[in-house]
């Protein structure tokens, strides 16, 4: 695998389909380390299980090819968090669909940048809050 170590920016959280606006939105953020990366991703807090969403696509938009593809009950590690590791994606636009139990899906977009990238200013998404991680943990 090569590595590319540019950080990611993320840019849009949104939902499609007629229910978008009952859906609830994604929770994002970039974890960097020297040696790794990671995007975390929670499914919005509702009264649905992971075994109830569809699949889910990681797509290169740049080059339209699927990065990663599967069912969202396999990808989410306890009922709401996904993790992709990064390291391997190269520079470009991404798109992440995951497929919503009604019907839409919800979108996240972000942007692998070159390594040595700083943008002036990174658009903060909010971690989950304590409530969300204990519900994690017991669920």
């Amino acid at each position: 695998m090569t590595e590319h170590t540019g950080i990611i920016e993320i840019h849009t959280l949104e939902n499609t389909g007629e229910h978008a606006d009952q859906m609830g939105l994604l929770e994002a953020i970039f974890i960097h380390y020297p040696d790794c990366q990671q995007l975390q991703v929670w499914l919005p807090k509702s009264q649905y299980q992971k075994s109830d969403y569809g699949n889910y696509q990681l797509v290169h938009k740049n080059t339209q090819s699927i990065v990663e593809q599967g069912l969202v009950e396999v990808k989410v590690s306890g009922n709401v968090k996904m993790y992709f590791d990064t390291l391997g994606f190269s520079t470009g636009d991404y798109i992440l669909e995951i497929e919503h139990p009604q019907g839409g899906k919800h979108c996240l977009h972000f942007q692998k940048h070159p390594e040595g990238f700083v943008p002036e200013k990174l658009r903060p998404v909010s971690p989950p809050s304590i409530d969300d991680r204990m519900r994690e943990m017991y669920w």
